[in-house]
């Protein structure tokens, strides 16, 4: 007994791409043929040369020791003993010396470092000179005494004795004035040498607090810096490990492409009637035998006829 088959193919074109496509497709079922993801692995941008000195800056600011960095990601990996002075240190040192020195310059001997060392020549050539010029006027005392005939009377004594008694007060005076001008000159003199001390104490002490302040700022500014070129470098490994996966993918996704267009086709294209196929069912043995024996008597009848 026969039997039909119908047997539909698709297009050829369309069959051909199919098979093409899968065995493209079947490596990828290995596992030796996975794709490596080392290559496309998240990395995080390594801390930079700035970033590490403004750390260092910061530290250092702090009066902690040089910091050591991991060769690898540039992280702090330790930080050496330091001299446990901050940078505000100095200045405060300064201020107390400054002050210190201040002090010394206040109490009822302050002046004495401040007299002239010439003071006494000045005195002394100051009333040598006061001298000369009463010893003139005294003579004049005697010449006059001599002119009306009174020369050496009692006249003449009380006159020169009188004027001896004023030259002795001028000169006191002179010398009296002479010490208490070089006293006030000391006077002022150390008051200045105090204020000028305070001021530079108080400028001390000012640069002592901006000084943490500039120091900061200028870490921040390095640090920003630093910032900025880790985000950029952080950029640069963002787009390479990108780039890397699209590369390790590109096989994949345009094989991907190809089956969804390929998809279109087939259902754009319906199946067409390939060929059919006639099978013979097979005779069992009892039919074999039974189809045997009807061909014998069918011989024998024939040639009956002829006899």
């Amino acid at each position: 007994m026969a039997e039909n088959i119908n047997i539909n193919k698709p297009a050829p074109f369309i069959e051909s791409a199919g098979i093409t496509l899968t065995e493209r497709l079947m490596p990828f079922l290995n596992p030796a043929n996975a794709t490596n993801t080392a290559s496309y692995a998240t990395q995080v941008a390594n801390q930079n040369a700035l970033q590490q000195q403004a750390l260092q800056q910061q530290l250092s600011s702090a009066g902690l020791g040089q910091a050591t960095f991991d060769p690898t990601t540039g992280g702090l990996s330790g930080v050496g003993q330091g001299t446990g002075i901050g940078a505000f240190e100095p200045f405060l040192s300064q201020a107390g010396t400054d002050a210190t020195a201040a002090q010394s310059l206040t109490g009822p001997g302050a002046y004495q470092d401040f007299m002239s060392p010439y003071q006494q020549e000045v005195i002394d050539t100051s009333l040598a000179g006061l001298q000369r010029e009463r010893d003139v006027a005294r003579q004049q005392i005697g010449d006059n005494a001599f002119q009306v005939g009174a020369f050496g009377g009692g006249r003449q004594g009380a006159q020169e004795g009188e004027f001896d008694a004023m030259t002795a007060m001028n000169k006191a005076q002179l010398e009296a004035q002479l010490r208490a001008q070089g006293f006030q000159n000391a006077q002022t003199s150390a008051q200045q040498a105090f204020g000028n001390q305070q001021a530079l104490s108080q400028q001390q002490q000012g640069l002592a607090q901006l000084a943490p302040q500039l120091v900061q700022q200028q870490i921040t500014g390095v640090g920003q810096l630093g910032q900025q070129q880790q985000l950029q470098n952080q950029a640069i490994l963002d787009a390479q490990a990108s780039a890397a996966q699209e590369a390790a993918f590109a096989q994949q996704q345009n094989l991907g492409f190809v089956g969804q267009q390929l998809t279109g086709l087939i259902g754009g294209y319906p199946a067409q009637a390939g060929y059919s196929t006639t099978q013979q069912a097979t005779p069992s043995p009892l039919s074999q035998l039974l189809g045997m024996g009807a061909g014998i008597a069918g011989i024998g009848g024939q040639l009956g006829a002829f006899g």
